[in-house]
């Protein structure tokens, strides 16, 4: 298990910050990093591999600053969007050869390439060249690459974009297999489904900073406070009922209804107060999972402050 600390880190380029006074610390598990895109996402990734130097504060793997102590980054593997693979080797010569950088002994490092290979669904692909493969599968080939050498430390960019419903399974239960196991992860993710499916816990991010952080329910109560969105279909006239009860609704297409109550016991109530005047109700389900909530506030506030 690796320990990683980010202590009162600024960081950006040319001069500009982007990051700004950002605390972390993670240690074993999976934390995933949320928010809209030009958040910091990619640049926090960046400063905790140890790529690029923070203007200020200091990163920290074990107790060791992976920028000044610089064999620390062999704890850290980063998978980004693009592989950095070489374009003309294949596949596996590729990975064959980041075996030998990550020093892995011979013996051991065939088998290790077919487990990353076929994790990642590359075995078919194996003897493609890096430069012919599609944007996805190129991505693939990147976290076979991060996945090689088990290292304490991984950082995974957006891992499940371009990946099919089958292989982003086998990869998230791989996750948690690491993160059992000891291993730090720490992932960026649109998906917010498969985020609230996996995540330990989340840390948001706006504008370079981090707003939030703990895990998904949560951290929705302390961003948003408890109000709960509701979805109900039934029979019978929900909006009149719901207009006679004083409730404010949004109405969506095949008769459901969005309702907000304040809390659980509200919730309760409300289905009540529905059956007792006549309605068939035949779902309440939550309007959304609660990063949903989360995300679309960021991104409402992004562009309210893009817009001044």
């Amino acid at each position: 298990m690796a320990k990683l600390e980010v202590q009162n880190v600024s960081a950006g380029y040319h001069g500009r910050s982007v990051l700004r006074d950002m605390d972390l610390e993670y240690g074993a598990g999976i934390h995933v990093l949320l928010g809209p895109n030009g958040a910091g996402k990619t640049t926090t990734f960046r400063v905790l591999a140890g790529i690029l130097a923070p203007f200020k504060g200091s990163v920290l793997v074990d107790g060791a600053d992976p920028h000044i102590h610089t064999e620390i980054k062999s704890l850290i593997a980063l998978a980004t969007h693009r592989s950095a693979l070489a374009p003309r080797l294949s596949v596996v010569d590729n990975l064959r050869y980041w075996a030998r950088v990550l020093g892995l002994p011979p013996g051991h490092s065939e088998e290790r390439i077919a487990e990353v290979l076929h994790l990642l669904g590359l075995t078919d692909l194996a003897d493609r060249r890096i430069g012919s493969l599609s944007r996805g599968q190129n991505q693939r080939a990147g976290l076979a690459k991060a996945f090689l050498g088990q290292p304490a430390i991984l950082l995974l960019d957006e891992p499940m974009s371009g990946l099919d419903p089958s292989t982003t399974d086998q990869l998230i239960n791989h996750l948690r297999k690491l993160a059992d196991e000891g291993h730090t992860v720490v992932v960026s993710t649109h998906a917010l489904a498969d985020a609230y499916r996996f995540a330990d816990d989340v840390t948001v991010l706006q504008d370079g900073r981090i707003v939030g952080r703990g895990e998904p329910a949560a951290l929705r109560t302390a961003l948003l406070g408890t109000a709960y969105r509701l979805r109900i279909r039934g029979s019978g006239d929900i909006p009149a009922v719901l207009d006679r009860l004083g409730h404010h609704y949004e109405q969506q297409q095949q008769g459901a209804v969005i309702v907000e109550v304040p809390d659980e016991e509200a919730a309760e109530r409300l289905v009540a107060d529905l059956v007792s005047e006549g309605i068939g109700v035949r779902e309440v389900v939550p309007a959304r999972n609660p990063l949903e909530d989360v995300y679309q506030q960021l991104q409402t506030e992004s562009t309210a402050s893009d817009a001044t």
